[in-house]
């Protein structure tokens, strides 16, 4: 058997919370980051 630390991720259309959740919080960082470049 060979150890392995990857694991796989659920396909897109599939609904799964957890991804819903850090998708969310990497638009609100994306958007927090754009807006204070935007500032600059």
């Amino acid at each position: 058997m060979i150890d392995s630390n990857v694991f796989k991720l659920n396909k897109p259309e599939q609904n799964d919370p957890l991804q819903e959740v850090l998708r969310e919080g990497a638009r609100k960082m994306l958007a927090a980051a754009i807006e204070t470049e935007v500032a600059n």
